[in-house]
């Protein structure tokens, strides 16, 4: 087959099968991965870090170095460098994630900090490199926490969480499809 023949190629209709596939399996992930961890319905879960992480990386050389700072610095923030935010009707939880074993792909979730969900919020923050900060106003703290998240609009999990608690966050892309069938 020659390179770009079409023949070989998915259709924009197989693409977005594929994508809307994954959306819902990743968001039933997210949430079972909270469900293990706090009792109740869980209304959304969402990825965050607390570390920039493409940010520091992309400094040639001294990235790599400040790396390690920067993960210790994000634990004065109360949380671990991998967060997961789950919204049950009455509560917020800051779960903790980590990678188990030596499989990245495996994760597990670990119980954090919680807060009457009526007491927080959050807002969009802006850019950093390839991801939006989100500020969570937390009661227990005078600064809102930074967190990180990969794109607002392609990661609808996340958009959900900043939606659910009081901010404007982006629709994720629509997956409907092309009317055309191309």
């Amino acid at each position: 087959m020659a390179f770009g023949d079409a023949a070989g190629e998915q259709t924009q209709a197989e693409r977005l099968e594929i994508a809307r596939r994954y959306r819902k399996r990743r968001g039933d992930e997210i949430k079972a991965l909270a469900a293990s961890v706090v009792a109740g319905e869980i209304d959304a879960a969402g990825e965050f870090s607390t570390v920039p992480t493409e940010a520091i990386a992309s400094i040639p050389g001294l990235g790599m170095l400040l790396l390690p700072v920067a993960r210790r610095r994000s634990r004065r923030s109360g949380l671990a460098p991998r967060v997961l935010i789950a919204i049950t009707p009455d509560r917020v939880h800051a779960l903790t994630v980590e990678t188990a074993g030596l499989r990245r792909d495996e994760t597990t979730v670990a119980e954090g900090k919680s807060w009457a969900r009526p007491d927080v919020t959050a807002e969009r923050g802006g850019r950093a490199f390839m991801r939006d900060k989100v500020l969570l106003h937390v009661p227990d703290r005078e600064q809102p926490i930074t967190l990180y998240a990969p794109s607002l609009r392609t990661n609808p999990w996340s958009a959900e969480v900043v939606r659910l608690l009081g901010g404007e966050a982006p629709e994720p892309f629509d997956l409907g499809g092309d009317p055309r069938g191309d």
